[in-house]
């Protein structure tokens, strides 16, 4: 039986040389340099040490829960992941562009692929550390994000900025440079700020779900705004892997319903997985233009693993006044690889490893409804 992760790192006292142990960074982190103006204290390595200790240092850390302390360490831990992979020079400079959304997807397919397998981790507890990872720089940043007011109540959509909050003080305190003051006041302002907003505690509150979709889409509404729901009739937008479950969920609980299936197309083709995608694609749009003339409710399944392809069909099924409802399926690993050899038409092992790489996570901000169908979430 797998112990918990929450469970394992309370175990440990959140230390730093046991999650040195077990997730192994070291090696990968303390060969890729940072830039000396805002770390002096060296290598991504060891900021990655001092994060994790100074987290622990706040006062507030003692007043967190198990599970709060669990998480908030693992995202400490691996919060600049992302620089392994980002981190570069250029004009004499080291920089590490789009670390936070690299190391995000690093995270996720790490604990899909690996750790998952070791320990008992659920779904939501490995996507609030990933949801941190993507935002650990937001607090110092906030008022450089347009809209800004939008920006910040969809990443809480995502995330609690209570810690939040915490891991971005221990992201300054756990370096060596020259503005750390102005820093510690940034992060200070971003909590009164987000207060201001009434989102810091808790998500924010909406006035109905299509006030909420049109705020979220730019329009501009205060969420409080009881804005006419002029959706007219349901879409369903399948998300995920392949093998993750899709079919088997659409068999279930969306039978009444046409279904728009990619993979249906290619068998009427003749033509492989990878073959003709952009053919497949387009003869499906105009599929689903006939039902969204007719305003037909239908399933569009496919991966839809990337979330500008998600938004654009968004776009188009919203044009004719559908509800969208994105519904991402998950299934472990092991499973996928199991189905994988059963399966009539198998996709290569190294083509699944590949997305799962490339994946956009959906945020619950991206439509009108967002659900998540992993474990025992639905």
């Amino acid at each position: 039986m797998k112990q918990k992760l929450m469970s394992f790192l309370a175990d440990v006292h959140y230390d730093t040389a046991a999650l040195e142990a077990e997730f192994k960074l070291e090696e990968r982190m303390k060969r890729i340099p940072q830039n000396p103006v805002y770390h002096g204290e060296g290598d991504v390595w060891n900021h990655t040490k001092q994060v994790l200790e100074e987290i622990k240092k706040l006062p507030e850390w003692d007043l967190l829960d198990e599970d709060e302390k669990g998480i908030l360490s693992m995202a400490a831990f691996f919060h600049d992941i992302g620089k392994v992979r980002c981190t570069k020079e250029e004009d004499g400079q080291v920089i590490s562009p789009k670390h936070a959304v690299t190391g995000a997807k690093m995270f996720r397919e790490l604990c899909y692929k690996e750790y998952e397998a070791v320990f008992e981790i659920s779904f939501q507890e490995r996507e609030e550390i990933a949801w941190l990872i993507r935002y650990h720089g937001l607090p110092c940043l906030f008022m450089e994000k347009e809209p800004v007011d939008v920006f910040l109540m969809r990443a809480r959509e995502c995330v609690r900025f209570p810690l939040l909050y915490l891991l971005a003080k221990a992201d300054i305190l756990g370096r060596i440079c020259g503005d750390s003051e102005q820093m510690l006041s940034s992060v200070d302002y971003f909590k009164e700020y987000c207060r201001e907003l009434n989102c810091y505690e808790k998500k924010p509150a909406f006035a109905n779900a299509y006030t909420r979709l049109r705020f979220y889409q730019g329009a501009r509404v205060w969420p409080r705004d009881c804005l006419y729901d002029e959706t007219e009739f349901p879409v369903y937008l399948m998300s995920g892997l392949p093998l993750a479950g899709k079919d088997t969920f659409i068999e279930e609980h969306l039978s009444e319903l046409p279904v728009i299936s990619l993979d249906e197309i290619r068998e009427e083709w003749g033509i492989g997985p990878e073959d003709g995608s952009a053919a497949v694609a387009a003869e499906a749009r105009e599929r689903a233009k006939a039902y969204l003339r007719k305003k037909q409710p239908f399933v569009w399944n496919a991966t839809n693993i990337i979330s500008d392809t998600r938004r654009k069909l968004c776009s188009l099924f919203e044009g004719y006044g559908a509800r969208v409802t994105i519904l991402y399926i998950e299934a472990p690993y092991e499973q996928l690889l199991q189905r994988n050899k059963i399966r009539a038409r198998t996709v290569p092992a190294p083509v699944i490893d590949r997305m799962i790489g490339k994946m956009d996570m959906p945020d619950p901000a991206e439509s009108y409804c967002v659900r998540y169908v992993a474990g025992n979430i639905f």
